[in-house]
């Protein structure tokens, strides 16, 4: 049986005792370490035997982290995430409605984790352009109509489709239950912020932070991850770095984890 090591606390450790302590277990060099540290969410190892799994720990402690040792299947992918577009806050439930118009609820004691995260997301747009003749073909043409008299014209304009690639943040919040429920998912794009009220602004991405500290209020049982912690705490979200939707799951599942609510 493999065992991984991840962070045993609910904060996830800075990022420079990670890298010390992978330093130290894998013999990494600086840079090396630093890149993996920002890109582990605490979790140090995957599938090892028991004796390695537990020099791993030790050089962790030794680095001023606490860890625990857990079966590999441990850290096994969360469910599918279910997306909704719509919850509501009842005295001991939480009501969800997806896009088709199917509806659940989930006892707030059984919220085992909240995870939210701007994740940064490649895009690719279809843009339809007019390109006419460049400047040295309008000077050669030019200069045989004024040679030979002949009208030939400077040339036509042509329509040109152009992949344009981009980065954008995407904000996401997955509501990890202890039931039988699906991992919720909701995204500013296509949710209905009517649930916040009078507190509900123009603005896509405060009504974003607004819910995500809403649902920490309404669960405070619930492990909450780093993105939510620096809400919380009115902390700049741009220094933690989610560069991949796998940065996002790889967090959420070492909390799921910690709750026991991985598959």
């Amino acid at each position: 049986m493999g065992f991984c090591v991840i962070a045993a606390g609910e904060r996830m450790p800075g990022f420079a005792a990670m890298a010390a302590a992978l330093t130290a277990a894998f013999g990494l060099n600086h840079s090396t370490a630093a890149v993996q540290a920002r890109h582990c969410w605490g979790v140090f190892a995957r599938d090892l035997e028991a004796a390695a799994a537990d020099a791993v720990a030790g050089h962790c402690a030794a680095c001023g982290i606490k860890t625990i040792k857990l079966p590999a299947e441990a850290l096994a992918r969360l469910p599918v995430a279910h997306r909704i577009k719509k919850i509501g806050f009842e005295q001991e439930h939480l009501a969800w409605m997806d896009a088709a118009g199917s509806a659940g609820t989930v006892r707030a004691r059984e919220i085992a984790a909240l995870s939210a995260a701007p994740v940064k997301e490649e895009t690719m747009h279809l843009v339809k352009t007019k390109e006419g003749p460049s400047g040295a073909e309008k000077a050669v043409r030019f200069g045989i109509m004024s040679v030979t008299g002949l009208p030939i014209g400077l040339g036509k304009t042509k329509e040109v489709i152009k992949e344009v690639r981009g980065n954008e943040l995407s904000f996401y919040l997955d509501i990890i239950s202890g039931s039988d429920e699906p991992r919720l998912r909701l995204s500013p794009v296509d949710f209905d912020f009517s649930c916040l009220k009078e507190r509900k602004t123009y603005s896509s991405e405060m009504n974003f932070r607004l819910l995500a500290l809403e649902l920490a209020a309404f669960v405070p049982a619930a492990l909450n991850n780093a993105a939510l912690w620096a809400m919380r705490e009115n902390t700049p979200l741009n220094a933690l770095p989610y560069d991949t939707m796998e940065d996002f799951e790889t967090e959420t599942r070492r909390l799921a984890a910690l709750t026991g609510q991985t598959r």
